[in-house]
């Protein structure tokens, strides 16, 4: 609302549009100031007393090219003359034009009332141009997450004491819980021994992990905050142990690793492995005994993951750590549950031990994690570095950097290898140091020569704090900009609410119950639109649904088509070897051909998918968008196009990627091992049967996270769809309680009028200058 619409509603309890164009004389300041004052304060009730005078007339046109000869002709003039003050105000051309006012009240020609709402509305800390009001929200870069978080929460508080209204209490209630419940999620991941447990337990402060509780960890461990410290596990379900158990006729550690769990459980094997995952809560000092590859019970074994809560300060703003079992684990389906985790983190900490360094699993994790996983932002941290010189420590690094490019290259996606070294962060870090300085023991540490300073733990605080809450963090400048954009909906409700009410403020009874009819009227109307457009929607809802299902054979259809192309490509190669070299290809070049044809064969066909569903949706957006427009209604803004991409920038991006495929890879390497040159057509019949056994997990895989993704999503987009309407619903219902209270309360808001009128303004005010903070 601007200041001229600002003006109308509380000086005339109505909005005017502009239709005349008055051209505004330079005449000198003292006296512009003083007629504007002069033809501002006319209204309704007193113009006819000001129009027929030959003074009037005179001095109107000292400032303007023709004086007002009808009441809408004086709306007009008085609508130019609030824009150019608006426009070019100063405290010094505001203080002459209340004196104008207070001059006009001490002659009787302004009462009182009319007195203070003038003052009211031209006070130069509340004047702001229109132009600035139209921005979009801008973050300000110099503030953190925490200090943002703040400032909303104390903005939320003004609303809540400016309107005593539980409705208006429920949605600010809403917004503090979207912003308090955010989590931020850190993957730790690294080979066995790399110094995990020790790194975390001095970023905590406490040996949560490690020897003193968990020593040597078998399974993945989320470590999250809570007020009453708490620990569970979780044991794998039948389907998953089976799908362990068979993998074991192929690998021969988990061969060992069943052998070993059968003859230590024996019967007592399915009293924990149940159709459903078994959770049991333990005591966290005797978290080893379920957690720790050393205990004599061997229950890690069938410990899937654990879930440890902890009242640390360090995971009180909404950390969640994912400690990942070591990636040389055994056991290949602990790699996809780590891998599972991972895709939804927002960022990952790879820990390397300085001795034993960018080992290959090291290397090949660190580039899946970066080109499949959709890793954004990966820190390598080099364990036990008080071990090794500072010349030595570099030279870790460049043969880590040198690994990567070997192994890019061999991949054929060297092109790639600037973004990976952009992407990735390494720092240097004394774990063992580090956790001496935290629990107390410094005196151990700067005995040793480490200050915390030269322990590399700091500056691993510091790269956290500002990916996750810092100034640069994409993630937090998206909470803060949802959260501010919800307080700025709400806070047009309100305003919207307060403009009617100001409005109806000025009507006469009879006035008020002509509108409250014509609004009986309207009602019948709006009900059955309200009707039709929520079966519309509904319609299109179910269809969406019924696409996605279409969808699954798409996905049936496009993974077929995959396992023909790697077929076609290993046979391919070995084909090739055998003719130009006379020998079978290496393992570990069949290896990589298998592995970056299902990596880049399945995020061509989600890329795909992706398309279609944005394209479904499109349509119906954009059909859903006429219908709103045939009705009166708009989404968004009103200039703007409906974009269904916006909706699913982020989506069908990570998470698609994790079943392991080492047993599919084994067969077919086994195969080409057994293979020969003129018998390639029995390879080829050997591999497809590869194939077909094994996509089974990975198309159920592919197809239920597609499905759970989309149905996730079409929720989303419907209820943004539906906003409109229960916005519009709201609106009605909202001013039909209005009404009816203004009609009840006339004779008492007839007395106090201009106290109401006065106090409505102030609080619209209010709601402007707390906007405006909103998008800053």
């Amino acid at each position: 609302m601007n200041l001229a619409n600002d003006y109308f509603l509380l000086y005339h309890g109505s909005q005017v549009k502009k239709e005349i164009s008055y051209e505004i004389k330079n005449a000198n300041e003292a006296e512009f100031f003083e007629v504007a004052a002069l033809i501002l304060s006319a209204t309704r009730k007193n113009y006819e007393k000001y129009l027929p005078l030959k003074s009037f007339d005179k001095l109107c046109k000292n400032i303007t090219d023709k004086t007002p000869t009808t009441i809408n002709e004086l709306y007009q003039l008085q609508y130019n003359l609030i824009e150019i003050i608006s426009k070019n105000n100063n405290k010094d051309e505001i203080e002459k034009l209340h004196s104008t006012f207070e001059y006009l009240k001490n002659e009787h020609i302004l009462d009182n009332a009319d007195n203070e709402k003038l003052i009211s509305l031209f006070d130069p800390s509340e004047l702001v141009v229109e132009e600035e009001k139209n921005a979009d929200i801008a973050i300000d870069n110099n503030l953190t997450f925490q200090e943002h978080k703040e400032d909303i929460e104390n903005t939320i508080k003004e609303l809540k004491e400016l309107f005593n209204k539980e409705e208006l209490k429920k949605e600010l209630d809403e917004t503090v819980d979207y912003i308090n419940n955010q989590k931020f999620s850190i993957g730790i991941t690294g080979v066995m021994n790399a110094g995990k447990s020790t790194m975390l337990n001095a970023l905590m402060g406490k040996e949560i992990l490690g020897s003193a509780v968990v020593p040597e960890t078998a399974n993945l461990t989320i470590v999250k905050y809570d007020k009453t410290p708490s620990a569970n596990v979780f044991y794998w379900n039948k389907h998953e142990w089976e799908r362990i158990e068979n993998s074991a006729s192929q690998i021969e550690s988990i061969k060992e690793f069943i052998d070993e769990t059968k003859s230590i459980f024996k019967d007592d094997l399915y009293n924990y492995i149940k159709e459903e995952s078994r959770s049991d809560s333990v005591d966290i000092n005797n978290l080893a005994a379920f957690t720790s590859a050393e205990a004599s019970g061997k229950k890690c074994n069938l410990v899937k993951y654990v879930e440890l809560k902890s009242d640390l300060e360090f995971l009180e703003e909404g950390i969640e750590i994912v400690d990942t079992p070591g990636l040389d684990d055994p056991v290949i389906q602990r790699e996809e549950i780590t891998k599972e985790y991972l895709s939804a983190c927002d960022m990952m900490l790879h820990l390397m031990n300085v001795s034993q360094s960018a080992t290959l699993k090291d290397v090949e994790f660190i580039i899946d994690a970066l080109l499949y996983q959709n890793i954004s932002k990966l820190l390598i941290v080099i364990t036990r570095a008080d071990t090794v010189s500072k010349e030595q420590l570099q030279e870790v690094i460049d043969y880590t950097k040198s690994s990567i490019k070997k192994q890019l290259k061999a991949l054929n996606k060297d092109s790639q290898l600037d973004y990976i070294l952009k992407t990735i962060k390494f720092i240097p870090i004394s774990g063992k140091m580090a956790l001496l300085h935290r629990t107390g023991r410094e005196e151990e540490a700067l005995e040793a020569g480490f200050k915390i300073e030269d322990t590399g733990i700091l500056e691993i605080e510091n790269y956290l704090n500002d990916s996750l809450f810092g100034k640069n963090s994409s993630k937090s400048d998206l909470i803060v900009k949802s959260a501010k954009a919800q307080m700025i909906k709400t806070i047009d409700r309100q305003t919207s609410a307060l403009n009617y009410e100001l409005r109806l403020l000025s009507k006469s009874k009879e006035e008020l119950e002509v509108e409250l009819r014509e609004f009986n009227k309207k009602k019948s109307t709006n009900e059955k639109i309200f009707q039709a457009m929520k079966e519309d929607i509904l319609y299109y809802k179910d269809d969406s649904k019924n696409y996605i299902k279409s969808l699954e054979t798409f996905l049936t259809s496009e993974l077929i088509e995959l396992q023909t192309v790697i077929k076609q490509r290993v046979v391919g190669d070995v084909r090739y070897t055998y003719e130009k070299e006379k020998k079978k290809p290496e393992d570990a070049r069949t290896k990589s051909i298998i592995q970056t044809a299902i990596k880049d064969g399945i995020i061509d066909i989600i890329r795909d998918y992706r398309y279609k569903f944005i394209k479904k949706s499109q349509n119906i957006g954009e059909i859903c968008e006429q219908k709103y427009h045939d009705f009166g209604f708009t989404i968004g803004h009103k200039n703007d196009n409906f974009d269904a991409r916006g909706f699913f920038q982020e989506d069908f991006k990570s998470g698609f990627l994790t079943t392991s495929n080492d047993i599919l890879i084994s067969k077919i390497v086994n195969a080409v091992n057994k293979s020969k040159a003129n018998k390639l057509e029995d390879l080829d019949s050997k591999i497809e049967q590869f194939l077909k056994e094994e996509f089974a997990t990975i198309e159920e895989n592919i197809t239920t996270k597609a499905n759970e993704v989309s149905q996730m999503l079409i929720e989303n987009f419907f209820n943004a769809l539906n906003a409109p309407l229960k916005h519009f619903e709201n609106k009605l219902k909202s001013d039909e309680e209005i009404l009816q209270k203004q009609i009840k309360s006339f004779e008492n808001n007839d007395k106090n009028r201009d106290k109401l009128s006065l106090q409505i303004h102030k609080n619209l005010k209010k709601l402007e200058i707390i906007k405006e903070g909103c998008k800053k």
